[in-house]
């Protein structure tokens, strides 16, 4: 079962007292999101616009599970997979879909072999190993975060600041909020297992229509 963040961080709060007051204080929480010269959200150390695929792989010290997912409705997205990670004090899933253009898509599902139908009616096609090189260089378009522990609202607003917008989901129980100056997206569930989307400014307006033209999973 989840623990909330709220004893996570009194846990963090009481384990620091107790150490030397020369520990380091850790820089890669998930709400410490900084702006670069270029406008761009940065967060985990990656700067996002300008993070490749390489870049995260060295962050995370981990080699990802790549592939292609192709809708019925013509929709495709590149996504590595890392699974649970520790990301400074935490342990997250973690995603990150690549951005590409249609040639590369088409080339990865074309050397991708044997496809893969899964239950939510996409195609996953897994990328070569002749086309990592290529994969390696290309820019993250979004970084996803799914936390290990549950993300109180009151505890959201504490550490990440009040939204901008917040909108019901189509499925009850699930609400977005939108932090646009910072390139951040949180979806939160009265259930649990919230994700965390952080993207580019040029990508925001994307990723919120993406998030609200979501379907339930249960439809």
């Amino acid at each position: 079962m989840k623990q909330a963040l709220i004893g996570s961080l009194l846990a963090l709060t009481l384990g620091m007292a107790g150490c030397d007051q020369t520990a380091v204080t850790p820089d890669d929480l998930p709400w410490q999101i900084t702006t670069t010269p270029a406008g761009n959200p940065q967060v985990f150390r990656l700067e996002m616009g300008k993070a490749t695929l390489k870049d995260v792989i060295e962050r995370l010290h981990s080699f990802p599970e790549l592939a292609v997912f192709s809708h019925e409705s013509g929709k495709r997205k590149l996504e590595a997979y890392f699974g649970t990670q520790r990301m400074g004090l935490f342990d997250a899933k973690i995603i990150a879909e690549l951005q590409a253009d249609a040639t590369t898509f088409d080339k990865l599902q074309n050397d991708g072999g044997k496809r893969e139908g899964m239950a939510s009616g996409q195609w996953k096609f897994p990328v070569a190993e002749k086309d990592m090189p290529s994969v390696n260089a290309l820019l993250v378009k979004k970084l996803v975060y799914m936390p290990a522990i549950n993300y109180e609202p009151d505890i959201v607003t504490a550490r990440f600041g009040a939204p901008d917008e917040r909108l019901p989901s189509a499925k009850a129980g699930i609400e977005y909020w939108f932090y646009p100056n910072k390139g951040l997206a949180i979806v939160l569930s009265n259930d649990g297992g919230e994700i965390l989307y952080y993207t580019p400014p040029q990508n925001f307006a994307a990723l919120k229509q993406e998030l609200l033209e979501a379907k339930p999973k249960d439809e």
